[in-house]
């Protein structure tokens, strides 16, 4: 498997500037991530056309995107899809298609042709990796996805040799690539006083304050988290819980599934009023980043992940972070990420955790920081995404 690290390929001092690329994310357009890489192409100078099964919404300007036609019943609406979608890459025109997530997406990239005439990356998402553990559809979407992928490009190494062991992907086809931090965040996240982002959403000025990081859902296992945090209130009253609904599910069965899991949770949460709080109005990342800033401890807590951009980001906030003891997160603390791994009975350990934790001293704090300005910076990783694509396009031309 190659790392990250890879040494970055270098013009001579009298070549031309590489000519633009064009190229397809095949990915949901509503997802941060999308969003994120598709911004940073179109800013170096790549025409970015984002294709997506579910509609994009409002979309930033620098780069286009579409949705597969709505309505219908399968497989007529997979029929109409197939059609959609090669009509847009033929329009596009692409240089490379890149696959974000092997879920309907990665079920997409398999209506184009059986061999595409560009380049087929593919990043596979952990979450979906694990579902097709429970799930024989997903399992077999995710080795034709793979199968069909000229690079697989993971954002953690376990998830790459998973790729290589379970789904007999070559490791010389694999590339390990984090989302990483963007550069706004690194540059000028220190500025806003944590104290004002308090006040704006009711956090008491003197609390410890507990963030839990990730959206809240089953698979973030935010139930256990307002347990554990109910178990200790009652001996640290200065600690105050805040959690984040985070992203809306597109789906309208997963949007019914939110909802009701968030009703449970406010009903299990009104015993402790004045001491939790549930943001569910949407933010950006720059104001999730203040929370951060604001808050003295993260939990990130699921059952599997990948690098999680909401942990690296936590961490370059400041922030204590109480993690679960999976190989993605042992992985940060082999990189020398400051942070305490919970093993299950989550409750238990989350509970002992924060009945002593309180915010991290200067120094941890601030080794904490320089390894992700150091190892995680936004602008290196688009420049080594880039790197990739032209990689793979010129492969293809000899």
């Amino acid at each position: 498997m190659q790392d990250h690290d890879h040494v970055p390929l270098r013009r001579g001092m009298g070549d031309a500037p590489a000519a633009p690329l064009r190229v397809v994310l095949l990915a949901p357009a509503t997802s941060a991530h999308t969003r994120r890489w598709a911004d940073d192409l179109a800013v170096r100078g790549h025409q970015v056309t984002v294709c997506s099964w579910h509609e994009p919404g409002v979309c930033p300007d620098g780069w286009r995107a579409a949705s597969a036609p709505a309505g219908g019943r399968r497989p007529l609406r997979e029929l109409r899809a197939g059609r959609w979608l090669r009509r847009e890459v033929h329009g596009a025109r692409p240089d490379v298609i890149h696959v974000h997530s092997l879920g309907a997406h990665g079920a997409l990239s398999l209506l184009l042709p059986a061999r595409p005439a560009v380049p087929l990356l593919v990043t596979p998402w952990g979450s979906e990796l694990r579902a097709a553990d429970r799930h024989p559809g997903r399992a077999l979407v995710a080795r034709l996805a793979l199968r069909r992928a000229t690079r697989v490009v993971p954002t953690s190494r376990e998830v790459a040799e998973l790729v290589a062991t379970r789904y007999r992907v070559l490791r010389s086809r694999i590339t390990v690539l984090s989302w990483g931090v963007p550069d706004v965040l690194l540059d000028a996240g220190h500025d806003a006083d944590p104290r004002l982002t308090r006040a704006k959403y009711g956090i008491p000025a003197e609390a410890t304050v507990v963030l839990s990081v990730r959206s809240t859902s089953e698979v973030y296992r935010t139930h256990e988290v307002l347990a554990a945090f109910s178990r200790v209130a009652r001996v640290r009253p200065d600690l105050f819980l805040l959690l984040v609904a985070g992203h809306q599910p597109v789906h309208a069965a997963a949007r019914h599934a939110q909802r009701e899991y968030l009703g449970l949770l406010r009903a299990r949460a009104q015993d402790l009023s004045g001491r939790v709080a549930l943001l569910d109005q949407p933010l950006g990342q720059a104001e999730m980043f203040s929370l951060m800033r604001a808050s003295d401890v993260a939990i990130s807590v699921p059952r599997s992940d990948q690098r999680s951009s909401s942990v690296l980001e936590a961490a370059a906030a400041g922030c204590r972070l109480l993690l679960s003891d999976i190989a993605p997160y042992r992985e940060l603390l082999a990189d020398g990420l400051l942070a305490d791994l919970l093993p299950d009975p989550l409750v238990s350990t989350l509970a002992d955790a924060l009945s002593g934790t309180g915010p991290l001293n200067a120094a941890d704090r601030l080794a904490n920081n320089q390894l992700i300005r150091q190892t995680e910076r936004g602008s290196l990783k688009i420049a080594e995404l880039e790197r990739l694509y032209r990689e793979v396009v010129r492969a293809g031309a000899m």
